[in-house]
C-alpha cells in the first residue's frame, strides 16, 4: 500500500557497480537511505536465457527460470542479506516480475509449452518480432496459477511487492487473483503503456487494460501518459502544451485516489541529463516530477545528473565519478519536501505570461504555488 509521497529507487544490479552484485548494492545502502529513498526496486534478478540472447550478457527481461537468482548477481543468501539490511534501514524492496514473456529456452516452456502463445505452430510474440523472448498466454487459468506461485515464492523470500513489466498487456484477471491472494499491503506497481503503444498493440489483436481500470488493484501506474509528450518536447521540439494537457487529463478522467509513478528516466528511456538542453532545464523537469501528484521515481545515477544510460544487454557499469553534486543536493531537498507534503490535490496551469505553475491544494484551497517553466 502506497501513500503517494514515497520515493522509488530503481537498481539494475548488473550495472550498478563494476562487480554487479547484491553485495555491492548492500554496501551502498547507507547512501541510498541518506538520500531519502523509501522503496528500492530491483530490475529482474532471474537467470537469463541463452537461446537468441542479445548482447554478451542478455536482457534481464528474458528470464530462463522465475524461481532462480542469476549467479552473476550473487546467491539467494546474498539476496536475503540485502533484503534484511534494507528492512533494517526502514526501507522496502520490490522486484520486477516479467509475466508477459520469457526466454525461448525457459524452463517453463520445456515443462509447459501449452502456457505459451503460438504463432504458426511455434512459440512467438504477439507484438513485434523480439527474437530473445516468447510470449506467455496469461489468459489461461493454469498459466495464471503458475505465475501466482511465483509471486508467493518471492514474497516468502522477503520482498514487499512487485513492479509488473508491461502490466497493461497481461490478462487483468491474473492481477485480481494476485491481489486477493497476497492482500492489500503488498506493493503493486504497474508499468502501464503509453497511448501510442496502446494503439499499436490493439492493431496486433491485444486489448490492453487502460490505466483507469488498473486501479485499485495497482497502487501506482507509470506516468507515460505525460512522459511521452515530454520526451517529444525534448527530442523534437514539440509544444509543451501536450505535456500539460495530458497531466490535466489525468486529473479529469482518472479515478479518485489514483497515483502515478512520476519517472523522467528509467532503463527504457534516455537519461534526463542527456535529453535536457542544459542544467537549468534538467532542474525544472526534475522539480516537475516531484511536485506532481504521485510517487517519485529515480533511476540509479539520476540523482547525480549522470548522462549515460547503462546498456541493457551488456556489462556497462554506471560511472559514479560522473557526479553533479548540485543535482544530488536538489534531489535531497525535493525528497524532504515530498515527505512533508500534506497536499491532497493539485492543478497545473499556464499563467498569462506563459509561466507554468503547479497549484498545491488542501481542503479546496491553494496552499502553495510552484513555478516550473
Amino acid at each position: 500500500m502506497l501513500k503517494g509521497n514515497e520515493v522509488i529507487y530503481q537498481i539494475f544490479v548488473r550495472n550498478y557497480s563494476v562487480e554487479g552484485t547484491f553485495k555491492k548494492v548492500e554496501e551502498d545502502l547507507p547512501r541510498i537511505k541518506d538520500l531519502g529513498v523509501d522503496i528500492i526496486y530491483l530490475m529482474p534478478i532471474n537467470e537469463i536465457g541463452e537461446k537468441n540472447r542479445k548482447g554478451t550478457y542478455g536482457s534481464p527481461y528474458a528470464s530462463k527460470d522465475y524461481f532462480s537468482v542469476s549467479k552473476n548477481l550473487g546467491t539467494l543468501k546474498d539476496l536475503k542479506s540485502l533484503i534484511q539490511k534494507i528492512h533494517k534501514l526502514k526501507m522496502k524492496i520490490i522486484v520486477d516480475m516479467v509475466f508477459n514473456h520469457t526466454a525461448p529456452d525457459s524452463i517453463l516452456y520445456k515443462q509447459h509449452p501449452e502456457f505459451y502463445y503460438m504463432k504458426n505452430g511455434k512459440p512467438g510474440n504477439r507484438v513485434g518480432e523480439w527474437s530473445d523472448i516468447i510470449d506467455l498466454d496469461t489468459s489461461r487459468e493454469d498459466t495464471q496459477e503458475y505465475l501466482l506461485s511465483v509471486l508467493k515464492y518471492w514474497i516468502n523470500v522477503g520482498f514487499d511487492g512487485f513492479r509488473f513489466d508491461v502490466a497493461s498487456m497481461i490478462d487483468f484477471n491474473l492481477f485480481k487473483k494476485a491481489r486477493s491472494l497476497l492482500g492489500g499491503e503488498i506493493i503493486f506497481l504497474a508499468e502501464s503503456i503509453d497511448d501510442d503503444f496502446a494503439e499499436y498493440v490493439k492493431k496486433c489483436g491485444i486489448n490492453p487494460t487502460p490505466d483507469y481500470e488498473l486501479f485499485p488493484i495497482f497502487d501506482c501506474c507509470y506516468n507515460y501518459s505525460w512522459y511521452r509528450p515530454l520526451e517529444k518536447y525534448l527530442k523534437a521540439g514539440e509544444d509543451f502544451d501536450s505535456v500539460i494537457n495530458n497531466i490535466n487529463r489525468d486529473l479529469q478522467y482518472m479515478p479518485k485516489g489514483y497515483l502515478r509513478c512520476n519517472c523522467i528516466e528509467n532503463h527504457d528511456c534516455e537519461r534526463m541529463a542527456f535529453l535536457a538542453k542544459d542544467k537549468e532545464q534538467l532542474i525544472r523537469i526534475t522539480k516537475l516530477s516531484y511536485y506532481l501528484k504521485g510517487c517519485v521515481f529515480i533511476y540509479a545515477g539520476q540523482e547525480y545528473g549522470i548522462k549515460k544510460k547503462p546498456d541493457l544487454f551488456a556489462k556497462d557499469p554506471i560511472n559514479w565519478n560522473e557526479k553533479d553534486l548540485d543535482i544530488f543536493t536538489l534531489h535531497k531537498q525535493l525528497i524532504n519536501e515530498k515527505h512533508n507534503e500534506k497536499v491532497v490535490d493539485y492543478n497545473i496551469c499556464v499563467e498569462k505570461r506563459g509561466r507554468i505553475v503547479i497549484q498545491l491544494i488542501q481542503d479546496n484551497d491553494v496552499v502553495e504555488e510552484k513555478g516550473i517553466f
